[in-house]
């Protein structure tokens, strides 16, 4: 299913944003810090520019199912997005936070220290194929993988969605070279009350048909 964000689900996540803006803007403050000695994002990038990644971010919360979910593991995270501002703002959830680089994840678990996330919040460095990923998790990403690459890491393991936020073409694009019976969820962000940071991107959560 294809569909834009609605106003009423763009004003929950300014909501969740505006509620816990304080610490999202420290993070957004580490995440600057530790850019500036390990590639963490683009060189050179701004603080409002973090701030609008951040926000991004949180629109993961709009995939059916997300209330209920205890468990995310974000892959392929370099400084934390998606999975450090959602572990800011749902306190009810645990987390760990997945790259394949060592030093990125070592920046990782000193923004989450300082951060007070400890007790819910890991980061674990890797391939995410020889990863653990919980049952009924959610695989969370932002513009790390294809569709088609990270099912193909990822398929054996028991998670109930992998949500992408990434661009819509490409992400319908490279579901089509899934030769599994999966379902796609598709939350188009590029509307005319979003901010023109937006065009093109998505929120796509997959999900493995059940055979009946």
């Amino acid at each position: 299913m294809v569909r834009h964000i609605t106003k009423e689900e763009l004003q929950r996540v300014e909501s969740v944003y505006l509620q816990n803006r304080a610490s999202l803007e420290s993070y957004a403050d580490l995440l600057l810090w530790w850019n500036k000695k390990i590639n963490l994002v683009s060189r050179g990038v701004s603080r409002e520019t973090i701030l609008q990644h951040i926000k991004h971010s949180l629109f993961v919360c709009l995939v059916e199912g997300f209330a209920d979910v205890d468990s995310l593991f974000d892959t392929g995270s370099g400084g934390g997005l998606p999975g450090v501002p959602l572990a800011l703002c749902f306190d009810d959830k645990r987390f760990r936070i997945n790259d394949i680089v060592i030093k990125k994840v070592f920046a990782v678990n000193d923004m989450i220290s300082k951060l007070e996330l400890t007790d819910r919040v890991s980061g674990v460095a890797g391939d995410v194929s020889g990863a653990l990923v919980e049952k009924n998790s959610f695989v969370i990403t932002k513009h790390a993988f294809k569709l088609d690459q990270l099912y193909s890491l990822i398929h054996t393991k028991p998670w109930e969605k992998i949500v992408f936020l990434k661009g819509f073409e490409e992400a319908l694009e490279e579901a089509e070279k899934i030769e599994d019976k999966v379902s796609l969820d598709v939350i188009r962000l590029d509307t005319g009350y979003m901010d023109s940071f937006y065009k093109g991107k998505a929120v796509v959560s997959l999900k493995r048909e059940c055979d009946e």
